[in-house]
């Protein structure tokens, strides 16, 4: 199929043939009819960013088979590499600013399309359904500070901007102030998924929205979104500010696995009909859910509500308005602060079971009728103040909590029963306070065996997980694990262990996340907050799953092998090149039989333990390998040389920390090339 070429500034005569006679971003119509169905066009990526002051109006697609595809790749290999964009919009949001311009604006018989690869900054609208379009895919697309990231607006000449299968995918965006997603009129098949948008307050726009569906929009999917920070404060009595928003007319609404987190008015404020809320969670709104049409919840989660201000809005886990039909199966629901109001119900139709609450004693079980809650389903805890946002275990959470398993100093695993409550009945409440963010088990062991890991499992809860100065294994099973977790301490030795393993879209085994931190466990598990500039990277697999670490600890342009497999790592045959070949034995995991083939002077072992566990200024094999712990069975690596020979001594060329590990350099006998510089 055809590809047509863009670049920032356009080159040559500017026909799209190629890289030298790239057109213009302002081409695009032009470039979708070229390229024809099921044709490429090209953004170059490496080039420098797109400066954009106006709309690119699109018109081209719906009479095609196949889609075209719109991407930015890098112009050199053709590697996929996100576009840069920029607009208009002042850089710093501010109440009174201009909105900026709009980017991609869909015109009626634009369709067929799917955009990949970019970065737009600074923009009002970055995609606007203006007509009535079908057939769009927007994936592995980020944004920074706009109004609206997706917007059906109609635009003049036209009667309706419905769109029809829409997919949004991989979407993050930091800082919007309007509504980040907005489907309206009778748009129907929407799919919006793993989309992250944080509004990072920007306030004054008016009626601030997350994901917000209007008009008669139906048979609409929205599966681990997340919405935080929607905010609102110019209404005076009232705050606005919603996490997700459904209108009266919308029907067919599926939200599974999805956020809603710090919004200042609801987190989840749903008028629709036919409308299922699989595993949710609403933490730290003004309103977790409110509920006006008919809605189905099962095992959704409330957390910690928050009044920020406004004398209208209110402090509540369920608010369900006259007419409302709710029933809630399964979840839980709680809270520690004294200002909460668990059930509000002002006149719908409420039934629950199987619903575990917990709340403060000075605050408010329910006003309205609630079916099926009864006393044994509430576990009252003392009141830390008007809400419990921001909570954090006690020092000693078993002193009036059944236990769990937990490590005791050098002691062997004490085993009490389970504990059936959601969260501690302590004073404490809030994200994280549920048993499952206490570690599991904890083995100590004789120096000749495996040293000692803590382990802690995820769960249904929002658990916040905190790591022992030791190595920790952080283990979630998608199938079991069903919070919006967060890992508080996670160091270079400890590992990340999923049943399955997580998306990885290129395939490279690095895991990045949003800026905003927050991973998608995929499968339906849930989400994990934590810090990890650089993401993690895939170790490979063991009996407990796959294994992750932190990408920053590997050395750059370092090869690695997989744990447990016998990898054969190469370097170039004629030496031209310095190769270092990196393995985290630090890791204390079974790094399997490797070897090393055309090791030549100028390459370099880097491991982050002492290879044999000897700090000598040689090393000697050992069997024909190299030992990665002495004493232990973690695998090891056999060496061969430029001419296959076999390597039976490395000398020792220093040691070096850097991001916080601390690092071993070995290279061949006499070898004279510096030794690398890690982390620069």
């Amino acid at each position: 199929m055809p590809n047509f070429y863009i670049s920032p500034t356009g080159s040559g005569n500017k026909s799209g043939s190629d890289w030298a006679n790239a057109a213009a971003l302002t081409s695009m119509d032009g470039a979708i009819r070229k390229a024809g169905s099921g044709g490429t066009v090209l953004l170059a990526a490496d080039l420098g960013s797109y400066k954009m002051t106006g709309s690119v109006n699109i018109w081209s697609g719906a009479g095609f088979a196949d889609a075209v595809t719109i991407k930015g790749v890098n112009s050199k290999t053709g590697a996929d590499q996100e576009a840069v964009i920029e607009g208009t919009r002042p850089a710093t949001y501010a109440i009174g600013n201009a909105s900026g311009n709009e980017l991609f604006k869909f015109q009626k018989g634009a369709g067929n399309l799917t955009f990949e690869n970019l970065q737009v900054n600074n923009t009002a609208t970055v995609f606007r359904a203006a007509g009535d379009v079908a057939n769009i895919v927007i994936e592995h697309v980020d944004a920074d500070n706009v109004a609206h990231f997706f917007q059906t607006y109609v635009g003049s000449g036209n009667k309706s901007a419905n769109v029809t299968n829409l997919t949004l995918r991989d979407v993050d965006v930091e800082g919007f102030s309007k509504g980040l997603i907005e489907i309206g009129y009778n748009s129907s098949n929407v799919l919006i998924e793993d989309v992250r948008g944080d509004s990072e307050r920007q306030d004054g726009d008016e009626f601030a929205m997350g994901v917000h569906i209007t008009g008669t929009a139906h048979d609409i999917v929205l599966r681990r979104v997340v919405m935080e920070n929607a905010t609102d404060t110019t209404g005076g009595k009232y705050w606005n500010g919603d996490g997700f928003a459904t209108e009266k007319g919308v029907y067919n609404v599926l939200f599974e696995d999805t956020i809603a987190r710090g919004n200042t008015d609801a987190g989840y404020d749903l008028k629709s009909k036919s409308t299922t809320l699989v595993r949710t969670l609403a933490e730290d709104n003004s309103r977790n859910y409110r509920i006006w049409g008919e809605t189905a919840m099962i095992d959704a989660v409330g957390l910690n509500p928050d009044k920020r201000g406004g004398t209208l809005n209110g402090q509540n886990q369920v608010h369900i308005v006259k007419g409302a039909s709710l029933t809630i199966e399964g979840g839980y629901f709680a809270d520690a602060g004294s200002g909460t109001r668990v059930f509000l119900n002002e006149g719908g139709n409420v039934t629950v079971n199987d619903v575990q609450v917990v709340r403060a004693a000075t605050g408010a079980l329910k006003t309205g009728t609630i079916g099926g809650l009864t006393d044994a389903m509430v576990t009252l805890v003392d009141a830390v103040g008007k809400n419990s946002v921001g909570l954090v275990l006690p020092a000693d959470p078993f002193t009036t909590t059944p236990a769990v398993t937990v490590p005791v100093s050098s002691t062997p695993v004490t085993t009490i029963p389970a504990v059936t409550l959601p969260v501690p009945q302590s004073t404490a409440s809030g994200p994280g306070t549920s048993p499952a963010s206490l570690p599991l088990e904890h083995t100590d062991a004789p120096a000749t065996t495996t040293p000692p890991v803590v382990k802690f499992a995820g769960t249904v809860a929002a658990d916040v997980f905190k790591g022992t100065i030791g190595q920790d294994q952080f283990l979630f099973d998608q199938t079991v694990n069903r919070g919006a977790d967060k890992i508080v301490g996670f160091d270079n030795d400890d590992v990340l262990v999923m049943k399955t393993a997580l998306a990885d879209g290129n395939g490279d085994g690095i895991i990045t996340f949003g800026r905003n931190g927050l991973l998608d466990l995929g499968a339906g598990g849930g989400a994990l907050k934590l810090d990890m500039p650089k993401g993690l990277r895939l170790l490979g697999q063991n009996d407990d799953g796959f294994v992750y670490g932190n990408a920053a600890v590997r050395p750059n342009k370092s090869v690695e092998g997989k744990l447990t497999t016998a990898d054969t790592l190469t370097g170039d045959a004629k030496d031209k090149t310095t190769n270092t070949f990196f393995f985290d034995t630090g890791l204390n995991l079974d790094l399997g039989k490797d070897k090393i083939i055309n090791f030549g002077i100028k390459d370099f072992i880097i491991s982050s333990s002492k290879l044999d566990g000897k700090n000598l200024l040689t090393i000697e094999s050992h069997d024909g390998s190299f030992s990665f712990h002495d004493g232990l069975d973690l695998g090891a690596v056999t060496v061969s040389d430029l001419s296959s020979r076999a390597v039976t001594t490395l000398e020792f060329d220093g040691e070096q920390t850097s991001g916080g590990t601390h690092y071993y350099v070995y290279s061949l006998v006499g070898s004279t090339t510096a030794m690398p510089v890690i982390g620069a």
